[in-house]
């Protein structure tokens, strides 16, 4: 039994599948196009850059402007101009001293401070009280004041049996004080600051001197 062949069932070759418009070939072998970088990624770069300014000012906000402090008051010497004292059942004492007052502003703008004064006291008499006249220290800078103070004991003081053996043993201790007030300006910000001024001192009646200078 012969079969018969028929030529027009040979497989024939398919034409080529168009996929939207493309042939299967150019679907196949196409080379992908790069990816266009989109704005979203920079960002990362600009929320860093953000971060690192305002680390930067902050560190510099609490180095430079929370770091304001009040200048110090340091009384630097006395020196003794004229002295006389009298002793015996009652004493008294009447002087000028010269004292030199350093004002050290160590901040990064200048201090300036309203007039003021200083006190000299035994015990917890006051002896003598001059003006400072206000004035302006530049930023890290130190100016020195000198100030004359009259000093005289009053009519109780005489009377104070303390106050006249110090005066037989030729030896007064004195106390002096000066608030001094005022603001420091950085870039037009004031900051309102004030010291407190405290020592102690030996006022020496033979050699008219001031020795043991000590401040707080």
């Amino acid at each position: 039994m012969m079969v018969e062949y028929n030529v027009d069932n040979q497989a024939k070759p398919r034409a080529p599948v168009t996929i939207y418009g493309r042939r299967d070939e150019e679907f196949l072998f196409a080379t992908p196009k790069p990816r266009r970088e989109t704005k979203s990624s920079k960002c990362p770069v600009y929320f860093l850059l953000f971060v690192t300014v305002a680390s930067i000012l902050v560190f510099i906000f609490a180095n430079i402007v929370l770091r304001v402090a009040a200048p110090s008051v340091t009384l630097n010497s006395v020196a003794v101009r004229t002295l006389s004292t009298l002793t015996g059942l009652t004493g008294s004492i009447n002087g000028t001293l010269v004292a030199e007052i350093d004002i050290n502003n160590n901040n990064f703008g200048y201090f300036g401070y309203y007039d003021s004064s200083i006190a000299f006291l035994y015990q917890n008499v006051t002896l003598g009280v001059a003006n400072v006249t206000g004035g302006r220290v530049f930023a890290r800078q130190t100016d020195t004041v000198n100030v004359t103070v009259q000093v005289r004991s009053t009519y109780a003081l005489a009377q104070d049996k303390n106050f006249t053996s110090d005066l037989s043993n030729g030896v007064l201790e004195l106390r002096s004080f000066a608030l001094l007030a005022g603001k420091v300006h950085i870039r037009k910000l004031l900051w309102r600051r004030s010291n407190l001024m405290n020592c102690t001192m030996n006022l020496w009646l033979g050699n008219q001197t001031v020795q043991d200078l000590r401040c707080l």
